[in-house]
This record gives structure tokens, C-alpha cells and sequence, in this order.
């Protein structure tokens, strides 16, 4: 029987016991549309301190969403989340607008948004996810952009140590332990073109043993399982999380911007055209 769900009273204890929400944009993330059915619904508003410091920017007056699967990507690891929608039938318009996708410590993933006028959700109603394809595919070739960059300086200078990595729009960067100076930005641009030129595969794997892995974008070493590994042709290892296009091809012209220093911290700042 499917409960349709009080956006008012809806019960905490068992939303904090509610499952996982299975990521299917690790395994698979090409789809564009997913069917699967919804855990719980309810107004920001209601949710705990904890869950609204997921969305500081999102109105209390918007609503989240959890569903047994999605295929839209949690804001995390450098890279911003997706937005979306989600319809009630294949052949009518969406009846929510994700704008934000968050990842909960117990593992849920909350789809923020707002839902068209009069439209309700239940437990157990099947929906229909879709990602804004244009927004993911810009997304993910800037975070495949990163892994190019870390590689041609892994190539480059194998002696600095990463320690932080952002691919957000406008802000995407690699950060190092030690000094870099504007002379190495020709060498730096030099190796990142070779390696687009190439047009190496994106090999992604599950290891059990993080142990020989840079701990920066994906998850930390004291937790527990497989960890998701992504690789430029088999010539690096790096823990991540994150979507990718399928060869370094695909990401188009990486333009180092500038090479900038801070408390001996070295900045690689990169982007990539919006479109090709």
C-alpha cells in the first residue's frame, strides 16, 4: 500500500533510520534518466540543523527529496552538485526542480528544490529522475580537467605533494606543498595539452587497499570499504568520487590561468570551455 507522506509531521526517527540512497552515478554516469521510488518528502524547514547546513542558501520554504536511487551527483569532492527534475509520468513535465543535491553522513541524498503547484509525493511512488545534461557534461570535464592537470605535474614535478583540489566553475584549481613561479606555467600547459592530445581512457575501479592512494577528493583512508579509483590511462591513482568524461579527448582545451603562492602552498588554477 502506498502512505502518502505529512510534510508537517513527518517522522524524524524514521527518517534518521531511513536506507542509504544507492548512487548510481558511481557505477554509471552516463544515464541521463532513472525510474525509482520515493523514501521521503518533506519542507526544508522540517529537517534537522545537521540537514539544513547542507543548503545554506537553499529557502526554507523549498523541499527535499530522498529516493531508494539517483543518478544526480552530491555537491562534494570539488566538484558542484547537479540539478535536475523529477517527474511523476513519463509524458508530462517535471513536478520538482532539483537545484541542489546533498549527501547526509548516514548516507541519504537529499534532492532540494521546488515542486510545480499542487504536485504531492508519496512513499513508494515511482518517479522518473532526469540530469541537466548540459550542466553535468561542462561539470564533468572540468573535473576530468583536474586529474589531467595533477597528472602533467605528477609527470612534471613527481616530488610536490597534492593537498587539495576544487573544480568548481570559476574557481577550479590543484593545490601543492612547496613552491611553483610563473616559469612553469609553459611546462605545466605544455604537458596538460599532450595528455588532452592523447586522449587517454578515464579508467574507474574499486579497490579494497586505499593504502598507495593520495587522500584529496575521494574518500578518507579510515573509512570503511571500497574505495572508487579513477585513472588517466593507467598512468596515475587518484581516490575519487566525482563524474568524468570517458577520454581525455572529450574535455577539450585545459587553459592554465595562473600559478599563484601562499604560506608555501602553490596554486595551479585551470578551466575549460563551458562548451565544446
Amino acid at each position: 500500500m502506498v502512505r502518502k507522506l505529512d510534510l508537517v509531521s513527518y517522522d524524524r526517527v524514521n527518517s534518521n533510520q531511513a536506507q542509504s540512497t544507492e548512487a548510481v552515478y558511481l557505477h554509471d554516469a552516463s544515464l541521463r534518466t532513472l525510474t525509482t521510488e520515493i523514501i521521503s518528502y518533506q519542507p526544508v524547514s522540517s529537517l534537522t540543523e545537521e540537514e539544513k547546513s547542507l543548503a545554506k542558501n537553499i529557502s526554507p520554504q523549498d523541499s527535499a527529496i530522498t529516493m531508494r536511487q539517483t543518478i544526480l551527483y552530491p555537491q562534494g569532492g570539488g566538484q558542484p552538485s547537479d540539478t535536475g527534475s523529477i517527474a511523476t509520468d513519463q509524458d508530462q513535465g517535471p513536478a520538482f526542480t532539483v537545484s541542489l543535491v546533498r549527501k547526509t553522513q548516514d548516507g541519504r541524498i537529499l534532492h532540494f528544490g521546488k515542486p510545480s503547484t499542487n504536485t504531492t509525493f508519496t512513499e513508494g511512488q515511482s518517479v522518473i529522475q532526469k540530469v541537466d545534461n548540459v550542466k553535468r557534461n561542462y561539470h564533468s570535464r572540468l573535473h576530468t580537467g583536474g586529474h589531467i592537470v595533477g597528472l602533467a605535474m605528477q609527470l612534471l614535478m613527481p616530488e610536490m605533494k597534492k593537498v587539495k583540489a576544487n573544480h568548481f566553475p570559476g574557481e577550479a584549481c590543484m593545490e601543492y606543498k612547496g613552491l611553483l613561479y610563473n616559469e612553469h606555467k609553459p611546462q605545466i600547459q605544455a604537458n596538460v595539452n599532450e595528455l588532452v592530445r592523447q586522449d587517454l581512457p578515464i579508467l574507474l575501479s574499486w579497490v579494497e587497499d586505499a593504502s598507495d592512494l593520495e587522500d584529496v577528493e575521494g574518500r578518507g583512508k579510515d573509512r570503511d570499504g571500497p574505495v572508487r579509483v579513477a585513472s588517466i590511462g593507467g598512468l596515475d591513482k587518484n581516490p575519487c568520487g566525482g563524474t568524468h568524461v570517458s577520454r581525455t579527448g572529450l574535455v577539450g582545451s585545459i587553459t592554465i590561468r595562473k600559478i599563484s603562492r601562499q604560506k608555501g602552498i602553490s596554486r595551479v588554477s585551470y578551466e575549460v570551455a563551458p562548451e565544446l
